[in-house]
């Protein structure tokens, strides 16, 4: 995994004269805030909740981006728990990655009191519907991130994804918010690869929203059994907390497929996942999903595996199943391919078939990245 995008002048300019990044020394608190970080600016905003920008948010957010370019984060005094688990964030990253370790110059501040509530970073997928149902603790409130996955400026996709998350907190008895905020669009921030950032990038909700919730809930992409370097990951998450918030990893103890298996017989979770399911980030749509590219055609195939006949109301089905299956590019990531083979032999004789060609594919190129 290519985690660090090619260096700017301007990154090496700065870490020459040995310039920090620095956080700010005060908290803001508000429902829509905004500050300057390493020269641009950062904004969030929420209708429903209270923020507050701490030290610890905008920490969470660009340690791994400063890292990535041979600076350090620089500033006044921050949570002390935060700064102890900042060390050892650097250390396991350079572990993965060889980014180097460089300490953040910050002094350790007061210890907080964490707020009561629970919660969690939804997305409307898979993993994250799983923890909605079965995660313990149990949350108490649904997470929305607007210009994640999603552009800000894209209403069309993010009005129909409001509406379904609130629908699926009055379901199951929950509060909802949705964040708002362009970090993704933050020049230092895209330092780094989304696939290496987004687990930092979940916690920093999570920071923003402390004085609501005292556990943030962020819901594991591979099991025990598939993990390696990743953005998210349990080893590495929980490293995000301090004392007023507790970051904490759910769900890698449980396969994918058995995750949907167990969703689509829970009779609570079926019909809104039928309705509001949504896994495309590669072409999404006010609908929900694509219905032919990677990952839209692995949800496709594991319904189809543990329910023949499970229609999504988001999921497009104009392309019949096996022939998006050979239309299929190679995929990219060793990570990914375990879920494809978890499905070999589990499908009639022409899905398998044409299920294992592109796993073939995949491995080909791997391999033929690795002899390069």
């Amino acid at each position: 995994m290519d985690t660090m995008r090619r260096p700017k002048a301007r990154d090496r300019i700065m870490r020459l004269l040995g310039r920090p990044v620095r956080i700010p020394a005060r908290a803001q608190h508000g429902h829509d805030l905004s500050l300057e970080v390493d020269g641009m600016p950062l904004r969030v905003r929420s209708e429903r909740t209270g923020l507050i920008l701490s030290p610890e948010a905008v920490g969470t957010a660009f340690l791994l981006p400063a890292a990535a370019t041979g600076r350090r984060l620089a500033g006044a005094a921050c949570d002390p728990v935060w700064l102890e688990n900042a060390h050892r964030i650097l250390e396991q990253v350079d572990a993965w990655w060889g980014w180097g370790v460089a300490a953040p110059g910050l002094a350790p501040g007061e210890p907080g009191v964490p707020a009561p509530g629970v919660g969690l970073a939804f997305s409307l997928g898979v993993d994250s519907f799983h923890s909605c149902f079965f995660a313990d603790p149990a949350p108490d409130l649904l997470i929305l991130a607007a210009g994640f996955d999603v552009p800000l400026e894209r209403e069309d996709i993010l009005a129909p994804m409001r509406a379904s998350l609130a629908d699926i907190a009055h379901a199951t008895g929950k509060d909802w918010t949705v964040i708002e905020t362009d970090l993704r669009r933050h020049r230092l921030f895209r330092r780094v690869s989304w696939e290496a950032s987004h687990g930092s990038a979940i916690a920093f909700l999570g920071h923003l929203l402390q004085e609501r919730i005292g556990t943030l809930l962020i819901s594991s992409s591979y099991d025990r059994d598939h993990l390696g370097p990743w953005g998210s990951h349990p080893d590495l998450d929980p490293l995000w907390s301090s004392t007023r918030l507790s970051v904490r990893s759910t769900g890698e103890d449980v396969y994918r497929s058995e995750k949907i298996r167990r969703l689509v017989t829970h009779p609570v979770a079926a019909p809104l996942m039928q309705r509001h399911l949504r896994v495309c980030w590669e072409r999404p749509s006010a609908q929900g999903n694509c219905g032919v590219c990677h990952k839209c055609v692995l949800l496709r195939l594991t319904l189809h595996w543990h329910v023949p006949g499970f229609r999504l109301d988001t999921m497009p089905e104009d392309v019949p199943l096996l022939d998006a299956v050979e239309a299929l590019p190679p995929l990219e990531g060793e990570l990914s391919l375990h879920f494809r083979r978890e499905l070999l032999g589990r499908l009639e004789p022409a899905l398998d078939q044409a299920l294992r060609r592109t796993i073939e594919r995949s491995e080909a190129l791997l391999r033929e990245k690795q002899g390069a």
